[in-house]
């Protein structure tokens, strides 16, 4: 450590003498243990902000305030030439609760089917829509790793005096000789009109969703949330901190 010193310490203005090593020390040593300074990004962002930098390499492009508050979508489209299936995501919605925030409803998995229109032309405008909650997903999961069949049954107006008026119908099955890997299919009833719309998955492309969905579960109920702040700190007596006040 004393070697290093003193190399450090000739640096930019020669030898220093040793009772000008200590000095040295407080001011290099701030510098080198936060590496913040340097930068000048300490005094840019609030502390909670600061912790969860110095735990990623990269930045996220939301935890940037240089950068303008921009919507960010993401999706993934899986393309076959009778029909396309696109995964998107809808972020879970918060409530106020107390002096903090609870989840008012969860996100979910939105997927959604188009008929093809020609050649990588897609009949986008008459989309149909199926939504996945935390759980089903979560059953989805469990039911492709053992390799079997799953089907979810919705009525979006379930409750209300239009109930029965519009049922959808999701089902993943195993593909048959004809399409290997799954098919996904959705069958929608609205006031006693039918239609249907399929699209066969190969075994990558499910193992793709599969990640996904294992990446999106926790996120979709608030989970992530719930750990990106600051860390708990012990009390003064050493003493292991309380939970925090849940606002349940």
């Amino acid at each position: 450590m004393a070697a290093a010193l003193r190399c450090l310490a000739s640096v930019g203005g020669g030898w220093r003498s040793a009772a000008a090593l200590p000095a040295a020390r407080s001011s290099l040593l701030p510098a080198i243990g936060t590496g913040l300074h340097a930068t000048g990004f300490a005094q840019q962002r609030p502390a909670a902000h600061r912790l969860r930098v110095l735990s990623t390499a990269v930045q996220p492009y939301w935890a940037d305030d240089s950068k303008p508050s921009t919507p960010v979508y993401t999706s993934h489209t899986i393309y076959k030439g009778k029909s396309a299936m696109a995964i998107k995501v809808i972020r879970p919605s918060w409530q106020q609760s107390g002096t903090g925030l609870s989840v008012a409803r969860e996100g979910v998995v939105l997927l959604e089917f188009a008929n093809a229109l020609g050649t990588q032309q897609y009949d986008w405008q008459n989309k149909v829509t199926f939504g996945l909650s935390p759980l089903e997903c979560a059953g989805v999961l469990h039911a492709t790793d053992a390799g079997q069949e799953i089907a979810y049954f919705h009525d979006p107006n379930k409750g209300t005096p239009s109930e029965g008026s519009v049922t959808k119908n999701l089902r993943i099955s195993v593909g048959d000789e004809r399409y290997k890997g799954w098919m996904m299919s959705i069958t929608i009833n609205q006031s006693g009109a039918k239609s249907f719309m399929s699209c066969p998955v190969t075994d990558p492309e499910m193992r793709l969703m599969k990640t996904l969905f294992t990446y999106l579960i926790p996120r979709l109920m608030g989970f992530d949330e719930q750990f990106a702040g600051p860390p708990q700190m012990a009390a003064s007596n050493g003493s292991p901190a309380p939970a925090g006040e849940a606002p349940f």
